[in-house]
């Protein structure tokens, strides 16, 4: 598709720019609504959190005095990589009168690569401001002990996740900036489908297609486990064929386990380090708790939920951007647009952290209930939380902000004051 772009000084571009309807923001208000009134729907009866115990008596001063050490550091740059990513992404929206000439001539009046070229300039962007805190964290977690991988394949491994980040960048940006220019008063429903769908098969192709990309997998070995992980499987009602092994050694001394995919891309994968460094006991209540979130359908529900939030966020950045009174954009004006919207699309994903950690939060917590239904041993699942506390150098029981705007699991404190709960004692 050729379109011709205004030859335009970039004040004029930005000139351009006009009319920002009101109603969007009533729509999409209303879209929120909906939103969070499905999600209390499904998971309000486990939104709020448990009990939590005093980590005294659980973890020595001198541990949690390391885990406080390093928390303290990883926090600081969780909020730095936020912060400078969102800016990037403001900085290119705020700069865009100047570069969107050029970019709109490079491309030779075609929509489609202006926009794939946007897509790509942005994750470039936003990875170049992020990477010195990304670097100080690589580097934080070696001096700890928790990040086992040589700078090598670091390095490699974020040039790889820059790779599949700028691909999909590019079909975003070239299927909003050809929907900015020839339908100025609906491409907001244009971007909404567009970010449903890649919601949906990004769900669908990660196991398949980007996870293999990053770790190794491999059939579970251990005969024994595996016959107890059909057992938990047929107890909970689900199909357990595809639980495999990584190689997360390669990476870390951490362990955890996860669910990814849905349908005939799903399957449990264990980090190997779980199950060198964890009892049995313990590793089936990790088993259980992965089963259940393929019980109650957690990855779909997830998607279903995340595909829905792209709709008020279009409609948002549809409202903020505006669109021209008459006609339609030029390829520079509308990468101008296009550049804005990435910016209030990156600032919706900071806004909308702490209730997504919400329904995240209550997605576990709904885990660990079945789980210990299920696994039946409450004093194996308090071993469980609290070796992962002293393996991964959590913090018991963190401040309030940073379950706020962190927290996709509850504390561990929470999660340990419900295994004791479940035994009886107290």
């Amino acid at each position: 598709m050729r379109i011709p772009y205004a030859d335009m000084p970039p004040p004029a571009a930005v000139r351009a720019l006009r009319g920002r309807p009101r109603w969007p923001f009533a729509a999409a208000t209303v879209a929120l609504g909906a939103l969070g009134a499905v999600a209390a729907w499904r998971f309000g009866h486990t939104m709020a959190g448990g009990p939590t115990p005093s980590p005294d008596g659980t973890f020595t001063a001198a541990q949690m005095a390391r885990h406080q050490d390093y928390r303290d550091g990883t926090w600081t740059m969780a909020v730095a990589s936020t912060v400078l990513g969102t800016a990037a992404a403001v900085a290119v929206a705020a700069t865009a009168g100047r570069w969107a000439g050029p970019v709109a001539h490079l491309a030779r009046g075609r929509a489609w690569r202006a926009g794939a070229a946007f897509g790509v300039g942005a994750t470039l962007a936003g990875v170049l401001a992020t990477l010195p805190v990304r670097a100080a964290a690589y580097g934080w977690g070696r001096h700890f002990g928790l990040i086992t991988q040589p700078p090598g394949g670091w390095a490699l491994d974020v040039g790889k996740a820059t790779a599949v980040s700028a691909v999909v960048s590019a079909v975003a940006g070239s299927v909003a900036l050809v929907a900015v220019i020839r339908s100025p008063r609906r491409w907001w429903a244009w971007l909404a489908g567009a970010g449903a769908t890649l919601v949906v098969v990004g769900s669908l192709a990660l196991p398949v297609i980007i996870e293999p990309l990053f770790q190794r997998t491999h059939p579970l070995p251990d005969r024994a486990l595996a016959a107890d992980i059909r057992d938990i499987a047929r107890r909970e009602g689900v199909d357990a064929r595809q639980v495999l092994v990584n190689d997360a050694s390669a990476r870390t001394n951490t362990a955890n386990a996860y669910v990814s995919g849905f349908g005939a891309s799903r399957r449990v994968v264990l980090f190997d380090t779980l199950l060198r460094d964890f009892p049995r006991r313990e590793v089936r209540v990790v088993v259980a708790h992965e089963l259940a979130h393929v019980k109650e359908r957690h990855v779909l529900w997830g998607t279903a939920l995340s595909a829905f939030a792209v709709l008020p966020i279009a409609l948002i950045a549809f409202g903020v951007t505006g669109r021209r009174r008459e006609g339609r954009d030029g390829v520079d004006t509308g990468l101008v647009r296009v550049a804005r919207a990435a910016a209030v699309v990156a600032v919706c994903g900071v806004v909308a952290a702490p209730a997504s950690n919400l329904v995240s939060r209550a997605m576990e917590r709904e885990a660990d209930a079945t789980a210990l239904r299920v696994a039946a041993d409450p004093e194996a699942a308090e071993g469980l939380y609290t070796r992962l506390v002293t393996t991964s150098l959590a913090v018991p029981d963190p401040p309030a902000w940073v379950r706020w705007w962190f927290g996709t699991h509850p504390s561990p404190m929470e999660r340990i004051g419900q295994a004791r709960r479940a035994a009886g004692g107290g």
